[in-house]
């Protein structure tokens, strides 16, 4: 690629700025004027970018040259909006590019990214460039429906249910569901998620509907020797995405500027805890996040990285903690996970952290008194329902005995369940 091209970042209908490749394989993100002069009226990219109820830091941040550009990758922001791992690597391969090269893959991918971002040549048809519908014959063949970006590292796809029918061609349509097949390297996965998930909402936990589904459901799914055979798939509604349309999301490695394999550095929940504290959904978000985190050390979620926590902006100049998503009990699978993806009050052990390690996380936040106390009851309801709830889950979804059984083992070696 020796030209330079330029693609419009549209937030909904607003234009944002324009992400420019040049052919020196440097991406620059420039905001746009008139973006900035809408002033208290801005709709917000990324926190990243903005401090809600603070104009003039909020301008500042958004001429602030730093994190907008990047050598063959895009800048941070953008390149958190890309898959990692299979996806990735199926789509690149369709381009017939590098992988590494995601200004290509950002131009592929932008009438379909997570959230409300939109990315299009500034060239595009006007259809187009607004998102809206478009018939099969203008799909690149190519992609044979893989026209779409997911985070994360598992094999998933955007689909779009229709009654009990799921299909991967949407037609330039927009998924509603998110589907991950049963996958050969871990045995029973969809299982044990949709357990773990259907756990989660006993406990009180911000879950979006999920589902077992079989593969006769589902159309349009590419060949993969991967598959396990006989196995039900996974499926879980899309927050991000609605009868109206797209609803704005960002994942906090956007958040704070890292890069997706920066997921589990720099950050702890001390930090994505002050963030909801000071710029999004306040103390509803802490009681969240208590109940969250409670649960991951109950059930052994060893994986809750950053880009497993994701704003949600309902509304447009002020977030809130999106719904939980990607939550399993990953202990069922190795004997090495034996900590908290995080750190939280300076602790990372499953076995060393009890409810004095809520209290102290959430002093670090800056809560204190009657209103920490109730944090931590948050934590301790939230894990008590959990335990109380989850080998009937496990049951229902039909994981294997031993998984199951290696879970308990975990709960028994647990301080925390003392406090229960």
């Amino acid at each position: 690629m020796n030209a330079t091209r330029t693609l419009e970042v549209r937030l909904h209908d607003t234009l944002v700025g324009y992400l420019t490749h040049y052919p020196d394989e440097k991406t620059v993100f420039v905001v746009d004027d008139a973006y900035l002069e809408l002033g208290a009226r801005r709709p917000i990219l990324s926190l990243s970018m903005a401090r809600p109820g603070d104009a003039t830091r909020t301008e500042a941040m958004l001429r602030d040259e730093r994190h907008k550009s990047a050598s063959v990758k895009a800048p941070p922001f953008f390149s958190n909006l890309l898959p990692e791992g299979g996806l990735r690597t199926r789509i690149a391969q369709s381009l017939k590019v590098d992988e590494s090269r995601e200004f290509l893959l950002l131009a592929a991918l932008g009438h379909d990214l997570p959230g409300a971002v939109v990315l299009s040549s500034i060239d595009t048809p006007d259809h187009l460039r607004r998102g809206r519908d478009v018939s099969g014959s203008e799909a690149d063949e190519e992609l044979a429906g893989l026209r779409f970006s997911l985070g994360g590292m598992q094999m998933k796809f955007s689909m779009l249910r229709q009654g009990e029918r799921y299909t991967l061609n949407t037609g330039g349509r927009l998924g509603n569901y998110i589907v991950k097949p049963p996958v050969r390297d871990f045995e029973a996965l969809p299982r044990v998620e949709a357990a773990t998930m259907a756990t989660a909402r006993a406990a009180g936990v911000d879950v979006p509907e999920v589902s077992l589904l079989p593969a006769q459901n589902i159309d349009g799914l590419p060949d993969m020797a991967g598959y396990r055979a006989d196995e039900p798939f996974y499926a879980i509604r899309r927050f991000d995405r609605s009868d109206a349309g797209r609803i704005h999301v960002e994942d906090f490695a956007q958040v704070f500027n890292l890069r997706p394999q920066q997921k589990y550095d720099r950050i702890n929940y001390d930090m994505i805890g002050r963030v909801l504290l000071d710029y999004a959904g306040g103390l509803p978000d802490l009681r969240e996040l208590a109940r969250r985190l409670a649960f991951n050390v109950v059930m052994g979620n060893g994986d809750a990285h950053i880009k497993n926590w994701s704003l949600i902006y309902d509304d447009p100049l002020r977030p809130r903690l999106a719904p939980a998503y990607d939550l399993v009990a990953t202990v069922a699978y190795t004997a090495h996970d034996v900590a908290i993806a995080l750190n939280m009050a300076g602790v990372k052990r499953f076995d060393a952290i009890t409810l004095d390690t809520f209290a102290a996380l959430f002093f670090r936040i800056g809560v204190r008194d009657r209103t920490r106390d109730s944090l931590v009851e948050e934590a301790r309801d939230a894990g008590r329902k959990a335990l109380a709830a989850w080998q009937e889950h496990f049951a229902a979804a039909a994981v294997p005995a031993h998984l199951v059984d290696k879970i308990a083992r975990h709960q028994r070696a647990l301080p925390l369940v003392k406090n229960f």
